[in-house]
Formats: structure tokens, sequence, C-alpha cells
């Protein structure tokens, strides 16, 4: 039997023999130990210029569900590649020529590896996609009991070249009871707009000051209105005291709908995920560069759990192109 999937994780075992019953998917078979590459003369020049077209993937998380085989449950986990339509067709093509995987003498030019990004260790494989919009079918499996990985990368191995093509890093969703929030509450009713030591600040009740605009009066009460228009009332950030993010809700909740002269960007929560950019951590929707953590990859996961918890899909802003005042709504 020609085997599509391959597997070294010794957890998740169990769990890839009973998903081969499934007959939806080809068998998973534990991936053989390979020899050194083998050199190929006969290369052509367009393996090399694909080569060094390949973009990086971009990875996203597409959500998990519960199964059950056989009596025993398991989480899987649903991966895509935003980006798939961007890599070339040729990494997926047979290559006989090239070592098996398992059983399966055709696999494809290119395997496609999951690891944990915080240990680096492998989880699961796919080695006979045959096209890039197979990447949007990746997936691995945690027994349940079990602990997951709480945020994970792919890697693209281009064997006939031996190269590789490393994504992001995503973080699976958290239980909302699991995200730690620092937040302080306000009443909106009870704030105003006043001039302290020269600087205007949006303060409540007379000797609180809570947010600080220099000396920009006018972007002082377009803020101060924005919060009463939209009922905010508690102020929340992570990473005090010098927060790397920071966001208001109303009643618990996201603040929401338009507001007239607001200034705001979209995005897409779903696919939103914390990237390693030029050495920075940021949170992203595709190539749209949100947020910047500089070197705190766990502020940015926490942050990204934030905005996904809250549904948060605008990303608002007084006073652009140097913001005095920001906000996310839905």
């Amino acid at each position: 039997m020609k085997s599509k999937y391959y597997i070294h994780f010794s957890s998740l075992l169990t769990v890839g023999w009973l998903l081969s019953s499934l007959g939806t998917v080809s068998a998973a078979v534990q991936s053989a130990t390979v020899g050194q590459l083998r050199s190929n003369a006969t290369v052509e020049k367009n393996y090399h210029q694909i080569a060094l077209n390949v973009p990086n993937p971009l990875l996203v998380f597409q959500g998990s569900q519960p199964e059950t085989i056989n009596g025993i449950s398991f989480q899987r986990y649903r991966l895509g590649v935003s980006n798939w339509n961007e890599i070339s067709t040729d990494l997926f093509q047979k290559a006989p020529d090239l070592p098996p995987c398992g059983n399966n003498n055709n696999s494809s030019r290119t395997w496609v590896d999951i690891f944990d990004a915080q240990t680096n260790q492998r989880i699961y494989g796919f080695c006979a996609f045959s096209s890039p919009k197979d990447l949007n079918s990746l997936w691995f499996a945690v027994e349940t009991g079990k602990t997951p990985p709480k945020s994970v990368y792919i890697v693209l191995k281009d064997r006939r070249l031996n190269k590789t093509y490393r994504s992001n890093s995503v973080l699976l969703a958290q239980r909302n009871s699991e995200i730690k929030e620092d937040c302080t509450a306000f009443n909106p009713n009870n704030t105003t707009v006043k001039q302290v030591n020269g600087s205007w600040k949006i303060v409540e009740g007379g000797n609180h000051w809570m947010f600080d605009f220099g000396s920009n009066k006018d972007e002082a009460v377009k803020a101060f209105r924005t919060i009463k228009q939209h009922g905010m009332n508690k102020s929340c950030f992570v990473g005090r005291p010098q927060p790397s993010f920071q966001y208001l809700l109303t009643n618990n909740s996201a603040p929401s709908g338009s507001i007239a002269g607001e200034d705001c960007v979209a995005f897409n929560p779903a696919t939103a995920t914390v990237s390693k950019i030029n050495n920075r951590w940021k949170i992203v929707d595709g190539s749209h560069w949100m947020f910047d953590f500089n070197n705190n990859q766990s502020e940015a996961e926490q942050s990204l759990a934030i905005i996904k918890k809250y549904n948060f899909s605008r990303s608002c802003f007084v006073g652009r192109p140097d913001p005095s005042f920001s906000y996310l709504r839905r």
C-alpha cells in the first residue's frame, strides 16, 4: 500500500494507527530512516529557479474537533497555508527516483513536517501531497488527556535540492478560562478631558490619569468621545508596567459597531498568526503586520489569544500616522 502520511512521534502512534481505519486517508506509517539524499546530476535549471521563488509558507490554525475511533477519543488539530497558491506545483511532483516514504515508492518531491514550536520536536508529517492546495489539509491528533503543543510550525523540505522552507509559528487556541487578563475597570460617565501639567489627558474621577495626549487637545477630545460612544469601561494590558499590547472592553465584551469618523483597519481574527519577522515577533494577518512585540514571543501569543477570544476584527486609531490612542473592536 502506498503511504500518504508518515509519523515519528511516540505519543501519537496509537492515534495514527486508529486513523488508518477511517478509509478517507491513506495508512499512516512510521517514517523509515533514509540515507543521504541521492545526488542528481540531471536536475534541470528550472528546479533551481523554482527553489529561489518559493515563499515561506504562512501557516494558519483552522480549528480542532474531537473524534473517537474504536472507543479511544482524541482531538484533531487542523492547519492550513494561506499562501498555498504562491507555491509551485512542481514541488509536489511524484519523485520515484528519491528515497521512498515507507512503502510508497512514488512519494512527492517535497515532504511536509509539523513541529512543536516550543521544543522543535517533530509531531507529524505528510509525504505524498500532489498539489500545493493539499497544504490546506494539514492536521495532527493528540489523544484525550495528553497535553497538545502550545504552538506549532511546519517545514517544507524540497528533497531534490535539499532545501527547507519554514513557516511562522501559530498558537493553538486556548480555552478562554486559560487566558490571563490584566484589566482595570472605570466609569465612562465619570471621565473627562483635562489639562494636567500642560498635557491633555483623559481622567477618571479627577485624579486617575488614564490616557495622555501631550499637547493634542483635539485627539484627546476625539478619543474621549469614542470611549463614551462605545461605552468602554475596562482598560486592559499585556505586559505591564510597559505594556506591549492594550485593548478596551465594553461590559466584558469587545466594543462593536462603527461610529462616525472612525479610522479602522479590518483584519480576520481567524487567520491572524504570530510570526517572527526580521527577528521581531509580530501578530500578522497574511502580509499585514498588525502588532509588534520585539523579542517577546509569550506576550505576542497571549495577545493573539485575546484577539481570538473577543473576536476583534478592527484595529482603530486616533491621530495616525502616529496615533495617540488606539483600540480594537468587532
